[in-house]
């Protein structure tokens, strides 16, 4: 979980006790009166007593002045200092609430490719894809090439994917993204570069990439277009076909997906949080968290996510994650896992006009999980 700063508490000072210093002025006073009644020198006069006795009670008020003042300089200290740590959070917060407009999305997969197919997906009204038999063991893929060579698969994924971007925005598309994150291989980037040029020949395409690297990227773009133009674009995109393989837990899946940030859009995305299992981190804490950090006071009706038995805590969390669930729908996607359910999240954001969750596996951490919520709806 990302947790906000915190500071040590500023000590704490008792404030003087006004009895207590009258108490020991007096008693000092008499103590002081009776001593000098006894062994007064005989050249001693009570004048000269008395203004002993006067200097006396000056010191007293003198030394209570001082631990007044000294109280109250840290009564203001500790007010000065508790303002600037609630400044400091307040900050941290808004940094930390602050989100992006997504403008465009596609995904391909072997669930779908088109926006309709989405969205029987969403709203539960579909099959789903049927895995097929390879060599190292069962596999979800896209229908329209049967080749096993993944690196050609993934260069088939590239080229579906612009393709599908230009069937969804047919309109002249004129813009030099600030960047462009790339989740993939090289030989894969030079293909979405080729693809580009064909379909978007007016998008300035940076030459090289930028990795994408889950929650962490997501969080520096959000800085970037924060501090940026008002017309400033960030293309994200990411392609992945898993080799099959018996050991794993789901057939092999594959996916491609784009985004298209900028000054607007249709939903609006957040850092979101993170999830690291630790004992002094529990999975109810950060969903908890979640729902802080988009300002939202309840979980969301959906939630899209990939299954995670080793966290059997989640159902506990008060989420829904038992109705949308794309293990069947995808397959084992590894780091492709987020970028997918976030896409899902925003296609349901965006058709509800409601906040939609998503959860997954993230580069750097066991999960990753937000909310995306319909752009305009709050920052």
């Amino acid at each position: 979980m990302r947790e906000q700063p915190t500071f040590p508490a500023y000590r704490q000072v008792t404030p003087p006790v006004s009895k207590r210093w009258l108490t020991a002025g007096a008693t000092v006073l008499l103590l002081f009166g009776g001593i000098s009644a006894l062994i007064r020198p005989p050249n001693v006069s009570f004048g000269q007593l008395a203004a002993l006795a006067m200097l006396v009670i000056v010191l007293g008020v003198v030394f209570w002045s001082i631990r007044i003042l000294l109280y109250r300089l840290a009564v203001h200290n500790s007010q000065l200092y508790s303002n600037e740590v609630k400044q400091l959070q307040q900050q941290w917060w808004l940094k930390h609430r602050q989100s992006i407009a997504l403008n465009q999305a596609v995904l391909v997969g072997p669930a779908g490719t088109t926006l309709s197919q989405w969205q029987r997906l969403i709203n539960r009204d579909h099959r789903p894809p049927e895995a097929r038999p390879e060599i190292g063991g069962n596999a979800l893929r896209l229908m329209q090439t049967f080749t096993v060579d993944i690196a050609e698969r993934e260069k088939h994924l590239v080229k579906t994917l612009v393709l599908q971007w230009r069937e969804q925005h047919p309109e002249k598309l004129a813009i030099a993204p600030l960047h462009c994150y790339w989740m993939g291989t090289e030989q894969a980037w030079a293909v979405f570069l080729e693809e580009m040029a064909k379909s978007f020949p007016e998008v300035l395409m940076p030459p090289l990439p930028e990795a994408w690297n889950g929650e962490e990227s997501m969080g520096k773009i959000i800085d970037e277009l924060a501090h940026s133009p008002e017309e400033a674009w960030i293309i994200c995109a990411g392609c992945l076909s898993n080799p099959s393989a018996y050991e794993n837990r789901l057939p092999a899946g594959e996916a491609a997906v784009l985004w298209l940030f900028g000054p607007n859009g249709k939903v609006q995305f957040s850092r979101g949080e993170v999830y690291n299992p630790s004992p002094s981190e529990n999975i109810t804490a950060v969903t908890h968290r979640a729902l802080e950090q988009s300002e939202v006071t309840q979980p969301p009706d959906a939630c899209f996510l990939f299954s995670q038995p080793d966290i059997t805590e989640l159902t506990d969390s008060g989420w829904n994650v038992t109705q949308h669930i794309q293990d069947l729908n995808w397959g084992e996607l590894a780091g492709m896992e987020s970028m997918v359910v976030q896409t899902l999240a925003a296609f349901f954001a965006e058709h509800h006009a409601i906040p939609c969750g998503w959860l997954a596996r993230d580069p750097n951490h066991t999960l990753a999980l937000g909310i995306v919520k319909p752009y305009g709806s709050g920052k």
